[in-house]
């Protein structure tokens, strides 16, 4: 992400990481023009993703670190959430509606993300995942 990015979070790869997306976010000059469902939507997609980081991609190794940027277009919101971690193809992943699936208590994730933003892209950079979403606004 460029040096155009507002926010940029540097998180150690622990759960507690994710406590901080939101209280970041609410300073975006555009927060203030999102209703609160989509505030929501904004910080659960982004969670979701942080989480996924720091549990599949950095395998909660406490000296790798993922990285959040965002940038405010006024338009839309785009938010990059990068980790140390190896990826993955997002099309290998199991489909949480197959009713086989349906009582696991994982792999929900990047359904909900999906479902959350108008935009999701994939990029392997330099040694790290790139998760990318783009979020319109008003």
């Amino acid at each position: 992400m460029g040096l155009n990015a507002l926010i940029h979070l540097h998180l150690p790869s622990i759960l507690q990481s994710i406590r901080a997306i939101e209280p970041a976010f609410s300073g975006l000059p555009v927060w203030s023009r999102l209703s609160a469902t989509r505030r929501h939507d904004v910080v659960l997609a982004t969670t979701e993703l942080v989480s996924n980081a720091i549990i599949h991609g950095n395998r909660l190794e406490r000296d790798r670190i993922v990285g959040v940027f965002v940038e405010d277009k006024n338009v839309e919101i785009v938010i990059v959430v990068e980790d140390e971690g190896q990826g993955f193809d997002p099309e290998s992943v199991a489909d949480p509606l197959d009713p086989e699936r349906r009582e696991l208590l994982s792999g929900r994730g990047l359904h909900v993300v999906r479902t959350l933003v108008d935009q999701l892209t994939f990029q392997h950079v330099a040694g790290r995942h790139r998760v990318t979403i783009t979020i319109q606004c008003p």
